[in-house]
């Protein structure tokens, strides 16, 4: 899992609305009631196990902090609850599901240590065991993962990317080989059953953008190492390992300029023992669907813009800078989420009217700029087979969203005959439905559901930045986060509220679900902008 400076910021607030279309159901909620200055709680999802929430408490002990746990099922309903003592000088850096075990990962920094220390709680009834994991470098931490046997960290020492292998049985740490000291950067860690692979970012050997795989054994063993060889003047800018078997890998990624940033294209690289590289480029501009989330009028431009240069026998060139997301698969195919982002600066300063420019306090005329995020534009969604064929492409508007850290926004929800596309703007989800490169149902807004029937969301933008929304298990979401709300009717509850809440969430392909049909009445108020 990615740390958790990484951590989505955003808050997915949903509801249901009563059409005779399929929709976004909600059949569970559980909140939990905070005081003014409690932060909210860690999430983690442990798949069809359930879910762990959990967070440091204002109480202390020496040296010592009051953590809380909590174990809910899928029912949303209380399993069990810890708490205990953890030292205070231990930072609070990760987390994984695995096996049976929930895992959470702190930096030791008590005496000047480089240790780690790894915690693991039973899934079914809260035990925990402790490992102490030696580190000999000071690390800044970059990408943690676990499968039922080993840790599997990955960071920066300096500028160089370290990955350390942690064998839980052993309790012994190692440092895999052919990583440190490459003068690269981490792209994706991935860790299965059967192997652990890196991917990282390289150079050729005329200096352009590409990519290398390690691929190790579940041990931590040295395996295979393969760095691909792009196309002349193209640099493979970032990418995801789609498949790793006995048979060889396939990659999936954006690709640009020999030495750019920014992307052109996506490509779909293939290496196995028989073949050692087969990459196939596909231009935005070849992407049957890439524009669609712009006005009608600039898309048709861009399109006229397109043909009129094919005609020339050229290709129209477009830089984008691309966030690309785990592979999923379905069937024979696969299907990638690409998100494109621009970083957006304010200016700041004392305008000056004779000058047309700023002034510090010293009256020098400047124009600075403060970066104010990641604007978010839209997303790309691709289906491409094990040849490394695209199926079809369609893409998703992306709305109002800024980030001042790259995450993902957009999930899906990967059905047999469509994808369910979601994302989340303060206390509304946006949805589409698409079906290969069709739409079957173009953009929806719902609102969230709340626990009682005249529950009011006071001032929606409190909280946006608390929360998030993770894919759950099989095609169940969980949407998770902070709110202030009012009640002004309902006997025995609170007139205003703090709480820490999670919603249940998933598409209903029925017409109109018995279980949401209440629910429908009326849509959850919202008070306040």
């Amino acid at each position: 899992m990615f740390f958790m400076l990484r951590r989505t910021l955003v808050l997915l607030l949903v509801t249901v609305t009563a059409t005779l279309q399929a929709q976004i159901a909600q059949p569970g909620r559980f909140e939990i009631e905070l005081d003014t200055f409690d932060d909210e709680f860690f999430v983690l999802s442990g798949n069809e196990q359930g879910v762990l929430l959990y967070k440091p408490l204002n109480v202390y002990d020496g040296r010592n902090q009051l953590w809380k746990f909590i174990k809910l099922d899928t029912a949303l309903q209380v399993q069990w609850e810890k708490e205990f003592y953890l030292n205070m000088s231990d930072v609070y850096r990760g987390f994984d599901y695995s096996g049976s075990n929930f895992s959470l990962l702190f930096q030791i920094t008590d005496r000047n240590s480089l240790d780690l220390r790894l915690l693991q709680l039973d899934e079914f009834n809260g035990d925990t065991s402790m490992h102490r994991i030696k580190n000999l470098v000071k690390l800044e931490l970059d990408q943690f993962e676990m499968n039922p046997e080993a840790a599997v960290i990955a960071g920066y020492y300096n500028t160089d990317p370290v990955v350390i292998h942690y064998d839980l049985k052993s309790k012994k740490s190692k440092v895999l080989p052919g990583i440190y000291g490459s003068k690269t950067e981490l792209a994706h860690v991935r860790v299965d059953d059967d192997f652990i692979n890196i991917l990282l970012t390289a150079k050729t050997y005329d200096n352009s953008n590409t990519l290398a795989l390690k691929t190790y054994s579940p041990d931590g063993d040295y395996l295979d190492s393969y760095t691909f060889q792009p196309a002349m003047d193209v640099g493979l800018v970032f990418g995801r390992v789609a498949k790793l078997d006995r048979q060889g890998s396939l990659i999936c990624g954006t690709y640009g300029n020999r030495k750019s940033e920014f992307s052109r294209g996506l490509f779909i690289a293939q290496h196995n023992e028989e073949t050692p590289q087969e990459i196939r480029y596909f231009n935005f501009a070849d992407l049957d669907n890439f524009f669609t989330y712009l006005k009608a009028k600039r898309q048709k431009r861009i399109s006229e813009k397109i043909t009129r240069k094919k005609i020339k026998g050229k290709k129209l060139k477009f830089n984008y800078r691309l966030l690309v997301h785990d592979i999923m698969k379905n069937g024979d195919e696969y299907i990638m989420i690409g998100e494109a982002f621009y970083p957006k600066y304010n200016s700041y300063g004392t305008f000056n009217s004779y000058t047309y420019g700023f002034q510090d306090f010293s009256g020098n005329n400047y124009v600075p700029s403060s970066f104010a995020g990641y604007r978010y534009t839209h997303a790309v969604v691709i289906g491409f087979n094990s040849k490394g064929e695209i199926l079809w492409d369609n893409s998703f508007q992306i709305n109002d969203v800024l980030s001042y850290q790259l995450e993902q926004f957009v999930h899906a929800d990967v059905r047999e005959d469509k994808i369910v596309l979601l994302y989340l703007y303060e206390n509304e989800i946006r949805s589409k439905i698409i079906s290969g490169s069709e739409v079957v149902e173009g953009m929806s807004f719902n609102n969230m559901r709340l626990t009682f029937e005249d529950d009011i969301i006071n001032d929606k933008s409190s909280y946006a930045d608390v929360g998030g929304l993770e894919k759950w298990y099989d095609h169940t979401f969980l949407a998770y986060g902070v709110q202030k709300i009012k009640n002004l009717r309902d006997q025995g509850v609170k007139l205003n509220r703090k709480v820490f809440y999670i919603n249940k969430v998933k598409y209903d392909q029925s017409q109109e679900s018995e279980e949401n049909s209440d629910l429908a009445r009326e849509s959850p108020k919202i008070e306040g902008n």
